[in-house]
């Protein structure tokens, strides 16, 4: 997918977890973001070598 691609991704997701929190409080938001974060964490591994070039 390349570098630059991944990083994008993984930063649209995080801004959605900042997003949820904001509109669901941070309790309401605490499922769906530990979701949102162990697709992060799938990412960075299915990845991992492109994000270190």
């Amino acid at each position: 997918m390349g570098k630059a691609k991944v990083n994008m991704v993984i930063r649209f997701l995080k801004g959605m977890q900042a997003e949820k929190v904001n509109v669901l409080g941070t309790e309401e938001a605490c499922e769906d973001n530990e979701l949102i974060q162990k697709v992060i964490e799938d990412i960075e591994l299915f990845y991992e070598a492109e994000l270190e070039e």
